[in-house]
């Protein structure tokens, strides 16, 4: 793994010359884009069956790709580069860890995209690995997790009050970057309205049917329910309905309120996620952004939401996260989260809040 970042080094020493030389500007068509991350973590008061423990960690991310732009086709090709203190597979001592929390291997090298999309007027089709292209949060889904399967849209954006409606649709399978041969397919609807000058209001609704569960490697099954043999208990077909305010005026801001429901349930089955954004990093230098999350343990499939919070279902939680901007394309951030596992078969552990401080490096290539 110590080729990992020189090679991403290398990546980005090549491209950067290519659109130097006048490549991407004379056609148009061709980008070097992705982003990267530093970080160092902290986290406290981990329950455990030895008792409390405290976890610290640095971890090293570049995502570099290349997109080229062919008239109405695009075709897409990234790498992902990660180096991290440990092996996250492994606990201290060596022994393989039980249960994996993160959602991507801390000490590998992998394609992160490599995707075909074309667009005819309002109608658009992607296929291969490519960024989730329905409108949900983390709640749902993982940023840094790509649907590996095949999407389609119909998008039609207009100038006035109804500036976008669209509606989407996907099948994707073996998305995560751990064995898995599992299946989801949904589709979603999305209406943006114009609410002011510099403020819009996007209304959006999605459904996710996960199928083949029991092919997910176990240990990043994490809290939903399961049987004694590790299966998965019950089934996920999820509906996620989403507010989206933004304004861009003297004090930009952003709301999401996202809230969803697993209807193969009746119990133990719902989840809310609210983010309020204060600032903006490429104009006011600076962001603070709040979430809030109270999300049950079978409200959505574990494996696939979030993994910035130490559990994945089954908990409620808040995050600070103050941002600067040290460049036009990197920013500073110091993220402080607790959380408590309100779900937790252990009574005693429903109300210990586990903390999670960080200090990252952000930067867009």
């Amino acid at each position: 793994m110590n080729r990992v970042l020189p090679l991403a080094a290398l990546i980005v020493a090549v491209a950067h010359p290519l659109e130097a030389q006048g490549y991407g500007q004379q056609k148009k068509s061709f980008r070097f884009t992705g982003d990267s991350v530093m970080r160092y973590e902290w986290t406290r008061e981990i329950p455990t069956l030895d008792g409390k423990v405290n976890e610290d960690r640095y971890f090293v991310q570049a995502r570099p790709r290349v997109e080229l732009d062919l008239g109405p086709v695009e075709l897409g090709v990234g790498g992902q580069f990660n180096y991290s203190q440990d092996d996250n597979t492994l606990r201290p001592g060596g022994d393989p860890r039980l249960i994996i929390r993160d959602n991507f291997y801390s000490r590998k090298a992998l394609f992160d995209l490599y995707y075909g999309k074309v667009k005819a007027g309002p109608v658009e089709a992607v296929g291969g690995r490519f960024l989730m292209p329905l409108p949900v949060t983390e709640m749902i889904w993982d940023r840094d997790l790509r649907p590996f399967g095949g999407g389609g849209a119909v998008v039609f954006e207009q100038a006035g009050s109804l500036t976008r409606f669209a509606v989407r649709g996907i099948y994707a399978t073996k998305s995560h970057w751990f064995e898995d041969e599992s299946v989801m397919f949904g589709g979603s609807a999305e209406l943006a309205l114009q609410t002011g000058d510099q403020s819009q209001l996007t209304l959006g609704g999605a459904y996710l049917d996960f199928r083949d569960l029991e092919t997910i490697d176990p240990r990043i099954r994490r809290q939903n329910t399961r049987t004694l043999d590790g299966l998965y208990l019950y089934d996920y077909r999820i509906v996620d309905v989403q507010g989206r305010l933004v304004s861009a005026g003297q004090v930009p801001f952003a709301l999401v309120v996202d809230y969803c429901w697993n209807t193969a349930l009746s119990e133990g089955n719902t989840g809310l996620w609210a983010t309020l954004a204060m600032g903006q990093l490429a104009s006011s230098r600076a962001r603070l952004d709040y979430t809030y999350a109270k999300i049950d343990r079978d409200a959505t499939v574990a494996a696939f939401n979030a993994d910035d919070f130490y559990w994945g279902t089954g908990y409620e939680a808040h995050r600070v996260d103050l941002g600067g901007a040290t460049s036009r394309k990197s920013s500073v951030h110091a993220i402080a989260s607790w959380q408590r596992f309100k779900d937790s078969l252990i009574p005693e552990e429903r109300e210990d809040w586990v903390q999670r401080y960080r200090i990252e490096w952000r930067y867009e290539y």
